[in-house]
């Protein structure tokens, strides 16, 4: 039996800042194969997303390629003939942040279809729309989402976010590309969506002979799908270490019972959200005690990030009772008081679309620090709280990883001495060790300073550090109650 072809080919290639300094890639010698899935594994930072960047022919702005090769196909993707062949079918990719692939400013509908001419034989002509539609049903299929009128007219902000990354999914696989390289494809699906999207993916591939590069931190998914795993540590590729122990839920900050017996800071009763004349979200209510946290959990669509919108007086269109600390809170957040909106702080599950990517970090730190003094100091002092350098103040949102631009997210919130943080998926860009960094810093948060946290979330082990858990299912509870350690299941 013949091997298998050489799709995709990397010979020592090493990438770097413009102005110098270590290798973001150091030397790195990969070869992919046909009907081969791939994994990459590594921490934040580590050089993941640039090595899938170049099989495209991209590096993000700041870095530039100091030595080496990529080959796709034969063509060489940073040369003008190999970049329009790679880009124009060749190689489907999609990165961590659906909002980098999706136009706010147009409908879903017109996002496919476009995809749809410029994957197609026909283009845009007019004898070619029925073919244009079915290919469009079909994606949305092969993605499970509906391809009615109604969902083909909302724009990206009237998706949640694990909707929205499987429309972007089925753009980049639209045309079929026979190398399809995916940076944390399921960081917003639940636990089952992911592994069954992942895996009707890898099959499609495997049967067309094309090939699979899977960036993901979730190892039980690389488990499930790759033939072969890579880990990037200090700009190299190295074998896998040895999978670690699933991460045991550290001690709560206080008691739930104790917790039970004292006034809610945050209280919601009551919700019922709507989108036009659709009923969203209906019946829904929540409460966090002072240092606690309650997560809201559910399948992708629920209404988890409806629920979040509407906490954070965002969403247009909703009613019910909400207190913070004692005090009523409009349902517009242009009704609350200037204290009242720095009180309950969000941390979007979309990094890229939170920071203004003309915007130094440092810049994005010191607004909500206001006037006190040595706010440079504080801005540093954030982002060690965070696991970052200081050196990162003075760099722009494209030249963080995902992880790093979540974290830099975390530190804004924070910024603002909130309350309450609400948290929208907010370690699923993460790798393992810097998501339980992450909670370990909200646990100690909760405990030393009396923060609430609202924590939306697919990952059982982060919904392990919770307090307090509701379900969502199609917009309504299907559960709410005291959360168990080590319980992964719905309450």
């Amino acid at each position: 039996m013949d091997e298998p072809h050489e799709l995709a080919r990397v010979d020592g290639l090493s990438v770097g800042r413009d102005a110098g300094g270590p290798a973001v890639l150091d030397g790195v010698d990969l070869t992919l194969r046909a009907g081969e899935v791939l994994a990459l594994a590594g921490r934040s930072g580590s050089g993941k997303t640039t090595l899938a960047l170049s099989l495209l022919g991209r590096v993000r702005e700041g870095l530039g390629v100091r030595a080496g090769t990529v080959r796709v196909a034969g063509h060489d993707p940073f040369t003008p003939g190999g970049r329009a062949r790679v880009r124009g079918g060749l190689v489907g990719f999609l990165g961590q942040d659906p909002a980098s692939a999706l136009n706010p400013a147009r409908r879903l509908g017109g996002t496919l279809r476009e995809a749809a001419a410029m994957t197609g034989a026909a283009g845009w002509r007019a004898s070619a729309r029925r073919e244009r539609e079915r290919r469009v049903r079909e994606a949305l299929s092969e993605v499970d989402l509906p391809a009615d009128p109604a969902f083909l007219r909302r724009y990206p902000h009237q998706v949640s976010g694990g909707q929205a990354q499987r429309v972007a999914l089925a753009v980049a696989t639209m045309g079929n590309p026979r190398l399809l390289v995916l940076d944390e494809p399921t960081s917003g699906l639940d636990p089952a969506l992911a592994e069954d999207l992942a895996a009707r993916l890898s099959a499609r591939h495997r049967g067309a002979g094309g090939a699979m590069l899977l960036v993901s931190h979730d190892r039980s998914l690389t488990g499930a799908l790759a033939d072969r795993t890579l880990r990037i540590e200090g700009g190299r590729l190295t074998t896998p270490r040895r999978p670690a122990l699933v991460r045991e839920p550290g001690p709560r900050p206080r008691d739930a019972r104790a917790q039970a017996d004292r006034p809610a800071l945050l209280e919601l009763v009551g919700l019922r959200a709507t989108h036009g004349r659709r009923v969203t979200v209906e019946g829904v209510s929540l409460d966090v005690a002072p240092g606690g946290c309650t997560a809201l959990v559910g399948p992708s669509g629920s209404g988890k990030t409806t629920v979040a919108r509407c906490l954070l007086g965002l969403h247009s269109s909703w009613t019910g009772a909400l207190r913070l600390a004692g005090s009523d809170l409009a349902t517009d957040f242009r009704g609350r008081s200037r204290d009242q909106r720095r009180a309950l702080q969000l941390v979007a599950q979309d990094a890229v679309a939170a920071l203004n990517p003309r915007e130094p970090v440092r810049r994005a730190l010191l607004r909500p620090l206001g006037g006190r003094e040595a706010t440079g100091e504080e801005a540093e002092r954030l982002l060690w709280r965070v696991g970052l350098s200081p050196r990162s103040l003075g760099r722009l949102p494209h030249e963080l990883s995902g992880g790093e631009r979540q974290r830099v997210n975390l530190a804004r919130a924070l910024a603002a001495d909130p309350l309450v943080l609400v948290c929208d998926e907010v370690t699923s860009a993460l790798d393992t060790e810097t998501r339980d960094a992450v909670l370990d810093l909200l646990t100690e948060l909760r405990r030393a300073e009396g923060l609430g946290v609202v924590l939306i979330t697919h990952d059982p082990e982060v919904r392990a550090t919770a307090d307090r858990v509701v379900t969502l299912a199609e917009g309504r509870m299907a559960g709410a109650g005291r959360a168990l350690a080590g319980d992964g299941g719905h309450p």
